[in-house]
């Protein structure tokens, strides 16, 4: 048995983009596990990465496409009075940025359930940053704001054959055996997601080769896993599958 933070969230509308998406900007139906990694590291003021493991799930009530004001230029790009909509003025040049409009698809009323196992060293720190976290936190966008409706301390352990009350992440196991074992042979999406990063020589970001992506199952509540975790919560709801990346 283990102990895990589990959070519970709503977000009105909000937007976890996806990277591949530039014309439209497109969401994924849950934050993938980097966005939240994320969001926990702003909210306990790490300054190098933390590992934790991570369980998304949540419900929502659909998606939108909303118009948004979209910025771009090119660095170097000389600013051309007719052609470019705003002049940024630096002492030896100006340049010139183009203003337009663009559509940004987002999730509808998301209720999310996400249960955390940081390092034991940092268990208490993570919990009451994000019992009282030192400014809004926010998810997906810096505008998406995420209303904490309770944090918890809950205790979790496997089961067999648990049913799925929620729609959630599960990470695809590489054994074939074990992927059957797990999805009991019902049709879902994979996600590709982000998780962990690492920084090169050059000071800049990347995706680890090993676990800086997750290949994930989207299932949609009421389906049924083989094996999952469950903790000992005493909501209202009836507790439901947990998996963790």
């Amino acid at each position: 048995m283990e102990k895990a933070i589990r959070l519970q969230g709503f977000q009105n509308l909000v937007n976890y983009r996806k990277p591949s998406s530039f014309i439209i900007k497109e969401t994924f139906p849950l934050p993938p596990y980097s966005t939240v990694l994320g969001m926990i590291h702003g909210a306990c003021g790490f300054q190098e990465f933390h590992p934790m493991r991570l369980s998304i799930q949540g419900e929502n009530n659909g998606t939108i496409s909303e118009l948004y004001t979209r910025y771009s230029f090119s660095q170097g790009q000389k600013y051309e009075e007719g052609r470019h909509q705003i002049c940024v003025k630096e002492p030896d040049i100006s340049y010139g940025v183009f203003k337009g409009i663009a559509n940004v698809e987002l999730v509808c009323e998301n209720h999310l359930v996400i249960h955390i196992i940081p390092d034991e060293t940092d268990f208490d720190t993570v919990y009451q940053a994000l019992k009282y976290p030192p400014r809004y936190l926010s998810l997906g966008r810096y505008e998406d704001l995420l209303d904490v409706e309770r944090v918890d301390i809950v205790n979790v352990h496997k089961e067999k054959n648990v049913s799925v009350k929620r729609n959630l992440y599960v990470p695809v196991p590489e054994d074939e055996g074990e992927k059957r074992k797990l999805v009991r042979k019902q049709k879902s999406t994979v996600y590709i997601l982000t998780k962990e990063y690492e920084i090169t020589k050059q000071k800049m970001r990347r995706w680890k080769r090993d676990g800086g992506r997750v290949r994930a199952y989207y299932l949609p509540a009421g389906s049924c896993l083989g094996e999952a975790y469950v903790d000992d919560f005493d909501g209202e709801e009836e507790q439901g599958a947990i998996v963790f990346a």
